[in-house]
């Protein structure tokens, strides 16, 4: 042992109990963390809120209307595994009153609160510091992948992690502990299983988890942990897992066609025939390890992997005074080499799919704070007192990076009225009321942004149902495949259209998408009337109404 780490030891103990000495410093600083950590939800309530509209909530949003009256798949395209559905359902049912966008929007802030509650008690538990624990959930909360649109959005991006964390968080805590409670093993598999119907590329957290299962505690004989770990947690994942099961056995080619079939198939040819409309469109391995880069090497990601190179380094050195370099607590590599094992196949799921985008690159960065806390478990007492300046240090500089995304943001968590649900909840009120003044005898909207329709309760079509998705690739889907698919292309609309007259046509967000709808209303006696309230990042709304024209 060293001079320094003998000198630390002893000035530990010469101290006397923080508690004793310095009891009031001790609450006012439990006050400034709480009122700190206050500040940083309500910060990130007021980005989330004030959040521009995405493309992709299209998708999302409105099942948590249509079901359970249409259901996925069958009724209507969607290409994504369902329960991400459900639970913006539940949160339409619980939070309705507020608003569609609104309620599924904090259905997000939920996920965000349960992240970081996972990463909390997960970081406690594995390295009983909780400065290492606040560590592990500033570092998410400020993370700038997932303070863009990952977390941003009214989609599945963010919702698989609090689960997937969760459920990795309680077999490294048991396992380390080699307590091995069946109850908590039995739920790490259904949150694994659960993070896997939230979205798909979560599996990917499943393999390390299911090979670790056989090979820890090495203390067991290996009869022992079939029974007591590879039991539960198989029993937990197939729990969690049951609704996809049903769902793929009771039609197997309508739910592959949808979650396995689109992403391999019409879905990549639609974006190599229109890769020129994405100037950083990422659609091979060289574009999407650099597009990956940007995520997991930038901001918090960073600064959480600097951490973990100096408590490694520290942890060498102390490994090489102590035993000659090697590394004298198995169990804690056993660990640690689980978590490595999930940051790489949860990286490697994130290069699989064709083209990448950057909310793919997400999962591995929940592993980086858990490696850190394991390795800092794994150092001498001395050098774990070394380590807080670094940790305070990282911290300040994770908050700090995050003012200027953050700050801007926080008067929205003050003024409902700026966000991004009360204005589509302004425009879908006024577009309701020119249908109803203009046309009271029907509510049929066609656009692509069926949020505004939806949000007012009017009606929508099927083929339309999730956006502009399935509509886009109708022309690169082959004839077998389209079949599963409720969908109609550019040369249907007429038809559509000619059959069951639309009573509004709302468009002017994807001017070269919508050209077939424009035209439609142009040459079938369409009306266009100013409608307020319908702009977005995607443009301004134009609204034709069918005034005297057709009826069905």
């Amino acid at each position: 042992m060293s001079l320094l780490e003998v000198h630390a030891i002893n000035e530990a103990k010469a101290k006397p109990p923080a508690n004793a000495s310095r009891p009031a410093t001790s609450r006012v600083t439990k006050w400034l963390a709480a009122l700190g950590f206050a500040l940083l939800f309500a910060a990130i309530y007021g980005r989330l809120m004030g959040y521009g509209l995405r493309r992709d909530e299209m998708l999302f949003v409105p099942p948590a209307v249509l079901l359970p009256d249409l259901q996925l798949y069958g009724d209507y395209f969607y290409n994504h595994v369902p329960y991400s559905a459900w639970y913006f359902k539940a949160m339409a049912l619980i939070f309705g009153s507020g608003g569609l966008l609104f309620s599924t929007r904090l259905g997000i802030f939920f996920a965000w609160v349960g992240l970081a509650g996972a990463m909390g008690w997960t970081m406690l538990r594995l390295s009983g510091s909780i400065r290492m624990a606040a560590f592990g959930v500033i570092s998410v909360l400020t993370s700038h992948a997932l303070m863009d649109g990952p977390g941003m959005a009214a989609t599945n991006n963010l919702l698989q992690l609090p689960f997937a964390l969760f459920g990795m968080g309680l077999f490294l805590v048991e396992v380390k502990g080699a307590t091995l409670r069946p109850a908590a093993l039995v739920l790490s598999g259904v949150m694994l299983s659960v993070a896997t119907g939230m979205k798909v590329s979560s599996v990917a957290f499943i393999p390390p988890i299911a090979i670790a299962a056989f090979l820890l505690p090495a203390a067991l004989p290996f009869s022992a942990r079939l029974t007591r770990v590879v039991l539960p947690v198989l029993t937990g994942g197939l729990i969690g897992a049951l609704p996809l099961f049903w769902l793929l056995l009771s039609d197997p080619d309508l739910f592959l066609a949808h979650i396995m079939k689109f992403h391999v198939g019409p879905h990549v040819t639609y974006w190599e025939a229109n890769k020129l409309s994405e100037p950083d469109l990422a659609m091979g391995l060289g574009q999407k390890l650099q597009l990956a880069y940007g995520v997991w090497l930038q901001g918090a990601a960073l600064i959480v992997a600097l951490v973990i190179l100096a408590l490694a380094w520290m942890g060498r050195t102390a490994a090489v005074a102590r035993t000659k370099g090697r590394w004298s607590d198995r169990s804690a590599l056993g660990l640690i080499l689980v978590v490595l094992a999930t940051l790489v196949t949860t990286a490697g799921m994130s290069l699989t799919p064709t083209p990448g985008f950057s909310q793919y690159y997400i999962a591995p960065l929940v592993c980086l704070p858990l490696l850190a806390a394991l390795i800092y478990d794994a150092l001498p007492p001395a050098k774990r007192a070394q380590s807080w300046p670094l940790l305070s240090a990282a911290t300040a500089m994770l908050v700090l990076i995050a003012v200027p995304w953050l700050a801007p943001d926080m008067r929205k968590t003050l003024r409902p009225g700026m966000t991004t649900p009360a204005k589509i909840e302004r425009g879908a009120a006024a577009l309701q009321d020119s249908i109803a003044q203009l046309h009271p005898a029907g509510s049929k909207v066609a656009t692509f942004l069926p949020i505004y329709p939806l949000e007012a309760g009017l009606s929508v079509y099927p083929e339309f149902a999730t956006g502009q998705f399935a509509y886009r690739i109708a022309p690169y889907t082959d004839p077998d495949l389209a079949r599963f698919y409720v969908m109609a292309g550019p040369d249907d609309i007429g038809a559509l259209f000619d059959r069951d007259p639309p009573q509004a046509i709302l468009i002017g967000y994807e001017p070269a998408l919508e050209a077939p709808l424009r035209d439609y209303a142009l040459t079938h006696g369409y009306r266009k009337v100013s409608v307020p309230h319908l702009d977005n990042r995607y443009g301004q709304g134009e609204v034709y109404f069918n005034i005297g024209g057709q009826e069905k």
